[in-house]
């Protein structure tokens, strides 16, 4: 069989293929393909049927007419959620010079029109040929994510739409937006206006309502879902600058006042009273059905400013809790009990310390990070999952942790943080039974932000968040040696180059067909 070819003039360039944004990571040839030798592992590692033809360059090729996308059903919902369809069928046919996508539902579809855009070369300048395929596709985990971090520096709006259109093209679909932490505050409350105005950076360092809801509909059209993160009781340190109550005075051992407090105050009415206003209009701003409230991190404050604390300690034993701990749950409780009331059915996503300090929160999903080598990881995946929670796994990503040369690949089990284990890493690789491998929701990769912004986001990110991305989407046996991927992954950082995006090189030296060229007027 023979590729399909489709001639372009040149005032159109790569428009005809710009259709929609959302990808796994090709593994097509790069950049001068040798079709004839090809085997159906083109998608390899996808939970795909594949079948494609032997090839050579032709004289006189079929050409492509048409793409026909069906779609069975309308959406169920507005906005894409977790249990959405993203599978899909497409068929590139040269007999009939037709290509057909099918989908339940429109988000399988976006996925579908991808990867028919990896199936498309240019061999020539104006020219683009197509590969005959057959392919039955759907995704391993159904939470595929990026978390992104725009307290520690600022991340205009332009960029977490940059950011977007990668996942999207790579078929990740989530993105887990930590809004605010200790550093600064740029989400906008309407109903508390000096939370951003005392607590982002300056005026300009602010995400309004109007921009929020952009990222969410930019997203939408992508197939994307938008999970805000607000961390709670910890990390609040930007909260506090505009409402002082909520945060405790903190004491060292001996009775000094040691540091600005970071934490909150459950022992006040007041602090629910704020957090109920608080979160019943964030959850009436976001459309996911899930919601990150953070917990991570609250151990030292919480002996600093709770157990140090003599009116804490005093309002803590009229509360009728003798330790920390117990007030830790109450708070957790208290939380909880807004956010049921505020919206029903939210889905309440927490780091994995919230569950380690057996906080009663049994329908809460575990966000598992911490892991000093694989053994360690995989026994935190085991032990939330055993204790009935859901999880998702960050620990092998942590993108913002670099390494010189190709770290995606590079393994140091002494120093989890030059860890390069994204493809020796599976999110249910751990011993256990099969109902606690269910419970494994996917994954994400995750840029904290003490060092990226917007001038350094995306290349940081990609491609080496393609390698997360294949390892969520794609069958875990053809994806787990970093060997193998780098070919793939070097192909698919040029796809990203050329729909203009700065992606890094991956690997050692080398180059794309087309170099990315940014727009720059000499001074």
């Amino acid at each position: 069989m023979e590729p399909i070819i489709i001639d372009v003039p040149a005032k159109n360039n790569y428009t005809i293929l710009n259709v929609s944004r959302s990808s796994r990571v090709a593994q097509l040839p790069s950049p001068r393909p040798n079709l004839a030798n090809r085997r159906a592992t083109t998608h390899e590692g996808s939970n795909i049927m594949m079948r494609v033809g032997k090839s050579k360059y032709s004289d006189a090729p079929a050409t492509l007419t048409s793409l026909s996308i069906s779609v069975a059903k309308g959406c169920t919902t507005a906005y894409p959620q977790l249990e959405m369809d993203e599978s899909y069928n497409l068929v590139v046919d040269r007999s009939k010079g037709i290509a057909t996508l099918t989908a339940n539902e429109v988000w399988g579809a976006l996925r579908g029109l991808e990867t028919f855009s990896q199936l498309v070369y240019q061999p020539k300048k104006n020219q683009y040929r197509v590969r005959t395929a057959t392919i039955a596709d759907s995704p391993r985990f159904p939470h595929r994510g990026v978390m992104i971090d725009s307290s520690r520096h600022f991340l205009p709006v332009g960029t977490l739409l940059q950011n977007l259109d990668l996942m999207a093209q790579n078929k990740m679909n989530v993105l887990h937006w930590h809004l605010v932490d200790s550093e600064s505050f740029p989400y906008t409350s309407v109903k508390f206006p000096n939370m951003s105005t005392l607590g982002a950076y300056t005026p300009a360092h602010v995400y309004s309502v109007a921009d929020m809801k952009k990222v969410m509909d930019y997203a939408r059209l992508r197939g994307i879902r938008v999970v805000p993160e607000f961390d709670t009781p910890g990390h609040a340190g930007a909260w506090g600058k505009s409402f002082t109550h909520l945060l405790p005075t903190c004491y060292n051992s001996q009775g000094f006042i040691s540091e600005l407090s970071n934490i909150m105050d459950p022992t006040l009415e007041s602090t629910f009273t704020f957090l109920s206003s608080f979160f019943a209009e964030a959850l009436a701003l976001f459309k996911d059905n899930y919601m990150h409230f953070g917990g991570d991190e609250v151990s030292y404050d919480m002996q600093q400013c709770w157990a140090n604390n003599p009116e804490v300690t005093k309002r803590m034993k009229q509360l009728g809790y003798s330790s920390t701990s117990q007030l830790l749950n109450y708070y957790w409780n208290r939380l909880f009990s807004i956010i049921d009331k505020a919206r029903a059915g939210t889905k309440k996503v927490v780091w994995q310390e919230v569950l380690d300090m057996n906080v009663p929160a049994n329908t809460s999903i575990a966000h598992v990070w911490k892991g000093g080598n694989i053994d360690d990881i995989m026994n935190e995946m085991a032990k939330v999952t055993a204790n009935g929670h859901r999880a998702i796994l960050s620990s092998c990503w942590y993108l913002n942790y670099i390494k010189y040369g190709a770290d995606w690949g590079y393994i140091d089990n002494s120093n989890m943080r030059l860890r390069g284990l994204y493809y020796e890493c599976d999110p249910t690789n751990f011993q256990g039974t099969a109902a606690q491998k269910a419970r494994v929701l996917g994954g994400e990769a995750a840029m904290w932000g003490e060092f990226v912004d917007a001038t350094n986001l995306i290349p940081r990110l990609w491609p080496r968040a393609s390698a997360v991305a294949e390892r969520l989407w794609s069958d875990p046996s053809a994806t787990f040696s970093a060997d193998a991927a780098w070919p793939r992954l070097h192909e698919f950082r040029c796809r990203m180059m050329n729909r203009g995006f700065p992606t890094e090189p991956p690997n050692n030296p080398d180059y794309c067909p087309f170099e990315w060229n940014p727009n720059y007027t000499e001074l």
